[in-house]
Order: C-alpha cells, then structure tokens, then sequence
C-alpha cells in the first residue's frame, strides 16, 4: 500500500512539473504576408545642416489587420539600422496607430552619426512592426520594410571661430572650443571692444556661418551655407566670456560678463562656521563649478556648517589674497544672499558670513557679474 501511495504520489508531482514548465502557447501563422507595405519618400538623401528642424524622410504604410478579431486595436513601432549590420538598430519608436512618420534631419544625422563618419553615405533599412494587441494570445509582429541611402554632417565641429570686425575697421578671429566635448556648446573669454561679429566653422572660410536670425532677438543663431551673414553688434568694452549654443531649441550667442578669478577654478571657502576650520586653501575646502556648459558660473561647496561660526571665501592662495566677503558683518547666508565681487580685506575690512544653522548645507555662488547671488540650501 505504501508503494501504491508513493508511485501515485511522484506521478502526480510528474504531471505538476510539467504543466508548470509548459510553454506559453503563440499565435503564428504559416505565412504572414506584409500588409503594410511601408515605403520611404526619398531613395538617396544627403542631410543638411542649415535645414535641421525639417523632415529628411517621411514613411508611410498601409493598416495592417489582427489574424484573431477585427476588433484588435494594431499599432506600430518603428527602428533604423545599417542594411549590412542588423544588430546596430536605433531604439525603436512607438508610433502608435499612425500611418505616417517624419524624421528631420536633425534626428537622422544624429542616429546615423552612430555607424559612420560626416560625408560617407550609408544605405539604411527602415524596419516597422505592427504590434496587435489581444488580451489572450501573443501575435508576433508583422514586419515590413525599406531601403534608402543617406549621407550625414558633422554636427559639432571641434572649434568654430569668431569673426569680429572693430569700429575702427580691424578684423580679428578668436577660436572657440567645447568645454565638455560633444555638447555643442563653444565658449571662449577675451578682451572685447564694440564690434561686429559672427561665427564660422572654419578659420579660413566663410561658410558654414552662425549669423543673426532674421526677426529674431539679439541672441538667436541662424545657419548659414550662402548669402549675406547678418552680424552681431558687441558696444561695451572689457573681458567678456562668449558661450555659444548650436543645439536645437536653444540656437543663441551670449556675450557674458563674468567674474574672472585670478586664478581659474581656485575657489575655497575657510572658517569656523564649517568643517574646514581656517586653513587657506585645502582640497577639502574647493568649490565646485557646478553650472551646466550654457551656465559656466555657479561654485558650490556641500559640508557641514556650524551654528554661530564665521565663513570667507577666498580666491588666492593665501590670508593676503583677495576674498568674497559678506554684504555686512555677521550676515546669515541662510536669509542674506547678497553678494558683490572679490576684493582684499583693506578695501572693505574682514567682513564674514554667520550661518544660523548647524548642518550639512550647500554654499552656492553665482557670479554672472551683472547678477551675483549666493544660495544656501539642506543637503541630502
């Protein structure tokens, strides 16, 4: 009997393992024709820059239907990959139930930037899939489609160049480099007087150029491959930093007034109101530029702050150096945030910040020169 019980017992756990390690059943068909026959506006195209924010190819397809209910909603995705290098596809896009996609030259070039250099042609296959949607059975996607061969541009070049013409009838150029490369955003400081300018992305050519869009404010960039450049117009005199943004959505020149450190990037702060306690300049002491490329002007320092200290913030290398100090003795960086530029104490005396609050904090300092602020907030 106890045989009996065991044999019967392990049959049973057979048949619950197998149904346990059962695949799910699929929907296939034997053949599953192409529906939706996508096809491309273009054949061969060679992408332009002075054109980024227009549509390069267009695809469209016809609806394809569910094998299961004509009730299925059927909607679609869509990737990009080298004809001769299937597994580099795109991220694949939702398109939803549209029957039609645009991709503008932008885009393209930035997927096709990719799997080749700027110039070289690539010939490129559209894949659409159609996704049905049914609540009991997985349907595998139907697929379709085409070929066309495209051609990119380099999107950021290393340095593009600034043309500026003096007052007085100099012409001068200054090269303008990525502070963080592949950003698209150039930058340089210099000493300026009033002047036209514009920017090309060759020293010894005069295009491409970035010129004045037309009807646009004095900031806005426009592209330019032939025709007269509209040029800047620069009328203050001193150094000034130049940020230049060629993405997208932004497309400007700033001339900015920024406060110049004696020594770049050598910021600390010192004090008994925080952790570092009065010592000149230490490694644990730096302030961080913490602006993006666009905002090369914010320095932060995140510690531990002491109710009740005081705090100065110097910019040399020693007690004899200039600082940032407080906008009146004992101001509370928590509520006061006034700042004016550097200066050495016998210009104003030895002037300190006095936190309120004892805790982990971060200290931060804009020093755009026509707006300077400070910003003292929790810290995680």
């Amino acid at each position: 009997m106890k045989k009996y019980i065991w044999t019967f017992s392990a049959l049973c756990m057979g048949l619950l393992l197998g149904s346990c390690n059962k695949d799910p059943e699929y929907f296939s068909l034997e053949t599953y024709p192409d529906e939706m026959h996508i096809k491309s506006s273009v054949e061969e195209i060679v992408l332009n820059k002075g054109i980024a924010d227009q549509a390069a190819v267009t695809f469209t397809w016809d609806a394809a239907s569910s094998p299961l209910s004509a009730t299925d909603e059927v909607t679609y995705k869509m990737c990009l990959y080298p004809s001769t290098q299937k597994d580099s596809k795109s991220d694949y896009i939702d398109l939803g139930t549209n029957l039609t996609y645009s991709i503008t030259h932008d885009e393209l070039n930035t997927i096709l930037s990719k799997w080749t250099l700027p110039g070289q042609a690539l010939k490129v296959t559209a894949q659409l899939l159609s996704v049905v949607h049914n609540e009991q059975h997985y349907v595998k996607p139907e697929v379709s489609t085409v070929e066309f061969t495209v051609t990119g541009y380099e999107k950021y070049p290393p340095y593009i160049y600034m043309h500026m013409t003096t007052d007085g009838g100099q012409k001068v150029s200054q090269r303008l480099e990525q502070r963080q490369l592949g950003t698209g955003i150039y930058e340089a400081t210099l000493d300026m007087s009033p002047c036209n300018f514009h920017f090309a992305t060759t020293i010894d050519a005069d295009y491409p150029a970035y010129g004045m869009a037309d009807g646009g404010d004095a900031e806005q960039m426009e592209y330019f491959t032939d025709g007269t450049i509209r040029d800047f117009r620069f009328d203050g005199i001193g150094k000034r930093t130049v940020i230049v943004d060629t993405n997208t959505g932004f497309n400007d020149c700033r001339v900015l007034d920024i406060v110049q450190l004696p020594t770049p990037g050598q910021i600390w702060i010192c004090g008994n109101g925080c952790s570092v306690g009065w010592n000149t300049n230490t490694t644990n002491g730096r302030l961080e530029m913490v602006g993006t490329a666009r905002e090369p002007y914010y320095y932060a320092w995140t510690g531990d702050f002491i109710a009740g200290g005081e705090l100065k913030i110097g910019v040399g290398g020693s007690w004899g150096d200039p600082f940032f100090f407080a906008p009146e003795n004992n101001a509370d960086p928590l509520t006061d945030h006034r700042l004016s530029t550097f200066r050495y104490q016998d210009d104003g005396g030895d002037v300190k910040w006095v936190p309120s609050v004892s805790g982990r904090y971060t200290f931060t300092l804009c020093l755009l020169a026509t707006d300077m602020w400070t910003k003292f907030e929790p810290a995680n």
